[in-house]
């Protein structure tokens, strides 16, 4: 019988040269510490290589009930910070039965889900800061439009250093998109193949697992996809003058230049991914870029911000003004009066601001970089198909491509309780990041629209989407209690839906489908949100010093 090495006779056999070892190790390290340093020298503790001083353990445990015009759920979670000058760890959990999404323990945690809100680890070495973990990360420009990075602010997997002083500020951040996919899936051949008239094939038939077909010399990758955001700016007394830009790139989720080179990233792609050079990379990547403005004075703030997506130079050349421009602008501003805080905000954004290159619905294939989290419209659920909140999805402007939105907002403080009101308006048109020209296989100019004012595509389509919405948030702390409710009521004409992409290509044969769009259809709905939440906050103190 083969014998274990944890067995009784295996530790006999090896006891007597243990004992030995021992032996010769104890006389060794007893003639080193007598001709070394003393035995109180060694006891010693040593001193901390930070002398920081430790701080409260602050916890908040919070409960809440939502009532929607499609659900009425509930959510209990936990939230924690410690704080010293040098270090945070900050965490945000909660479980939620809104079923938005399937629960990994259906039975165990009796249809709650598990909402990951912030995990975060963050060294304050001033003027620098690093920033690591699951964070609801913001944009540079604090306003509930901004460009590059939502004000919906979806937890992601970030690492960022910035650095300010105070003139000149700077931030890098990579941002984690797909990684590993178990939905977002490409089949890479193991060796190259070419089509059936010699040339290289770039865009491979989709194969699923288990169907029927030649398989023998492919292989299933995920597709992984990562995203960088920075910011350069300057500070002259209450102004602030800021470039920011921002790149997706595919079939990695970490690229190192765009996050560790202050180069900007746009000609660091085409550097790394252009000509004929023998460092070149296959992977093409679709960048961002704009500015900055904003001003914070005593009564009042105001800002403007502006992107520009998939930049190109084509408006210079004769022969390709058509092609369409990729724009959005954000702009608003805030006024102190004895009454409160007023404010007023707008942004806007032209079709195909976000989006990817041409593909097909079928083939995660080459050009899958739209600006967003996920590369899809849609994802697997209970069986069947489920349509992706585009506001969850957008990594930028939370309303996406082709739309107009304005707000207006009103905080005060009355009888200790905190106020916050708001009044918006959104119109919308068909949107959708995976799908780069909608219906069309190549971008509008292809198709006789040349002349200038085509290339500029923004609502112009029949029906389109009116939201309106009217919301207040009150609040107030009662000693080491919390209280928060918020009401939301409005309504949606016309509102979006995906529709699929009719299978009829205007200049070519080709006959794949296409992703889903969201679409103006024919439905009316009234919108409302009704929220109450409690929190409880309490904290564990360092122990005092002897």
């Amino acid at each position: 019988m083969t014998q274990s090495y944890s067995s009784p006779a295996r530790r006999r056999a090896a006891a007597p040269h243990f004992s030995a070892l021992h032996l010769i190790a104890c006389m060794v390290f007893i003639v080193c510490a007598g001709t070394t340093v003393a035995a109180e020298d060694v006891l010693e503790p040593r001193p901390p290589v930070f002398d920081v001083e430790p701080t409260i353990w602050e916890f908040g445990v919070y409960t809440g009930g939502h009532i929607t015009d499609k659900d009425i759920f509930h959510e209990l979670g936990l939230a924690g910070v410690y704080n010293t000058k040098l270090f945070r760890m900050s965490f945000d959990f909660a479980a939620r039965n809104d079923d938005k999404y399937v629960s990994a323990e259906p039975n165990t945690m009796l249809g709650y889900k598990f909402d990951f809100r912030e995990g975060m680890v963050q060294l304050n070495l001033t003027p620098v800061t690093l920033t690591g973990g699951r964070v609801q990360h913001r944009d540079e420009v604090a306003t509930p439009y901004s460009l590059f990075i939502s004000s919906w602010a979806p937890a992601s997997i970030i690492l960022e250093i910035a650095y300010e002083d105070r003139f000149f500020f700077y931030r890098s951040r990579w941002i984690e998109l797909t990684r590993n996919s178990r939905n977002f899936q490409q089949r890479i051949p193991v060796y190259g193949w070419e089509d059936s008239d010699g040339n290289p094939e770039q865009d491979p038939p989709f194969w699923t697992p288990g169907s029927s077909g030649p398989v023998e010399g492919y292989w299933w990758q995920p597709l992984d996809r990562g995203a960088n955001y920075k910011v350069y700016g300057v500070r002259l007394g209450d102004w602030r003058f800021g470039f920011q830009e921002s790149v997706v790139y595919i079939n990695q989720s970490f690229y190192p230049e765009f996050f560790l080179s202050p180069l900007p990233m746009y000609f660091t792609q085409l550097f790394n991914t252009e000509g004929d050079f023998p460092w070149v990379q296959r992977d093409d990547e679709n960048s961002h870029m704009g500015f900055f403005v904003d001003v914070v004075k005593p009564d009042w703030t105001a800002y403007f911000q502006f992107i520009l997506g998939d930049m190109n130079l084509n408006f210079l050349a004769e022969e390709d003004r058509s092609h369409p421009q990729k724009w959005g602008w954000s702009l608003g501003g805030t006024r102190d009066t004895p009454v409160g805080r007023f404010g007023f905000y707008h942004a806007g954004a032209t079709k195909y601001l976000f989006a990817a290159t041409s593909v097909a619905a079928d083939n995660y294939s080459t050009k899958r970089y739209e600006y967003a989290y996920w590369p899809a419209v849609e994802f697997p659920y209970k069986g069947t198909t489920n349509p992706i909140d585009y506001r969850d999805n957008y990594i930028g402007y939370l309303y996406g491509e082709n739309n107009l939105a304005f707000m207006f907002t009103h905080e005060a403080q009355v009888n200790q309780w905190w106020v916050d009101s708001m009044a918006e308006f959104v119109v919308s048109g068909s949107k959708s990041p995976a799908n780069p020209w909608h219906e069309l296989r190549g971008h509008p100019g292809r198709f006789g629209n040349s002349n200038a004012p085509h290339y500029i595509h923004l609502l112009n389509e029949s029906p389109l989407e009116w939201t309106f919405r009217l919301g207040t948030t009150v609040s107030r702390s009662f000693g080491p209690w919390d209280l928060t409710a918020k009401g939301m009521l409005g309504a949606v004409f016309n509102e979006l839906e995906l529709r699929a992409v009719p299978d009829e290509p205007p200049f070519d044969e080709q006959s794949k489908p296409e992703p889903r769009l969201y679409k103006p259809g024919d439905q009316n709905r009234l919108l409302f949100d009704f929220f109450l939440g409690v929190r409880y906050n309490f904290g564990i103190s360092p122990r005092p010093e002897n």
